[in-house]
């Protein structure tokens, strides 16, 4: 990610979807600096993940932010 600040970050809508070749789901995002598709999936049994340019493998700072923001919408039962 690029050394944007990144604040009010939220997450609009989660989807889970399945086709021929892959598996995952997209965190639809929204903050100060935006908004965006954070898509995360599985394919040969492999995971990989579309950020739109918010991340690389060498940081993943931005996906991390999503994430936890992801995790307090989780109900633990």
């Amino acid at each position: 990610m690029t050394n944007l600040k990144v604040t009010d970050l939220s997450i609009d809508e989660v989807e889970v979807f399945k086709n021929e070749t892959h598996s995952g789901f997209i965190i639809s995002w929204s903050a100060n600096i935006g908004f965006g598709e954070y898509t995360i999936y599985q394919e040969n049994g492999n995971w990989y993940a579309d950020t739109e340019c918010m991340d690389s493998n060498e940081d993943k700072s931005f996906g991390e932010m999503l994430l936890k923001e992801f995790l307090k919408m989780i109900r633990v039962s």
